[in-house]
């Protein structure tokens, strides 16, 4: 069985993506978890605890999931 790649890709950036604007979103509007958010989110190039932030991070999730899941479909593929 093979996987497709494309969809496993826009699957684990948009999982990873939208888990970070929700958990931005709550963190922002509530000040839960603002703590974690800012220490795990400081982790990022150009985190800035703000909702230009949330989207930045939010993008990067987007691309950096695609990747990792184009990469897991790959490489399942090549051994599969």
């Amino acid at each position: 069985m093979q996987l497709n790649s494309k969809a496993l890709g826009l699957t684990f950036g948009l999982l990873a993506g939208g888990a970070w604007l929700l958990l931005m979103a709550l963190s922002l509007t509530t000040g839960v978890l603002d703590q974690t958010v800012q220490a795990i989110g400081g982790l990022h190039p150009g985190f800035s605890y703000t909702w230009n932030g949330a989207l930045w991070i939010t993008v990067m999730h987007l691309v950096g999931g695609f990747i990792g899941g184009w990469l897991v479909a790959s490489v399942y593929n090549k051994f599969a």
